[in-house]
């Protein structure tokens, strides 16, 4: 099987996730897509953060497609970091080809990662980029790294989930609206 993986707080979820996702499946002819919603995104505040049951549910509420699973693994799991988290999904389920999905905010600070080289060695990267694509995709940290295979695409295909590959997938059409704005929103609703 190719699989998806779109990890995130889903604080909340939205439609910019479930557009990425269908667009994922449709051009890299994956099979299905993980919603992996992380307990705790190490990088970001705890603050305003939703219970995870509460974004587990919210996600599978706006989900619409029977392709898009939506799972809390990570708690199962007991992991806080995404290589942890990998390298126990490829552990459980060792014939499938996993690709890790990210927008360019986390493109450009996945150097901050935890083990964020090793994560490069065990599994394959799709960051879909927004305009500007190409200057956001050449100034992205990641891009320094001599031992990634890095192809920038305008449209999609049957590529090869391979380890040490990262895909630049420039969209032409985007949802524009982030977690942040909503949560922004609500703020000053309340």
């Amino acid at each position: 099987m190719r699989v998806g993986i779109l990890g995130g707080s889903f604080n909340p979820p939205h439609e910019g996730h479930v557009h990425i996702s269908k667009m994922l499946l449709k051009s890299f002819k994956l099979d299905a897509i993980w919603w992996l919603v992380a307990p705790q995104n190490p990088l970001k505040s705890a603050n305003g953060m939703l219970p995870l049951s509460e974004r587990v549910e919210l996600s599978r509420k706006i989900n619409d497609h029977p392709k898009i699973i939506v799972t809390g693994m990570e708690e199962e799991f007991h992991t806080t970091h995404s290589y942890a988290s990998i390298k126990k999904l490829k552990t459980y389920y060792p014939h499938t080809h996993f690709a890790w999905i990210t927008g360019m905010d986390n493109a450009h600070n996945f150097h901050l990662w935890n083990n964020w080289k090793e994560i490069l060695g065990e599994i394959c990267m799709i960051h879909v980029t927004r305009h500007p694509p190409v200057k956001l995709v050449k100034q992205c940290p990641v891009r320094m790294l001599s031992t990634q295979k890095h192809i920038i695409l305008d449209r999609g295909g049957f590529w090869p989930l391979d380890t040490n590959t990262t895909y630049w997938l420039l969209q032409k059409k985007m949802v524009n609206i982030s977690s942040t704005e909503i949560r922004n929103k609500n703020h000053v609703k309340q």
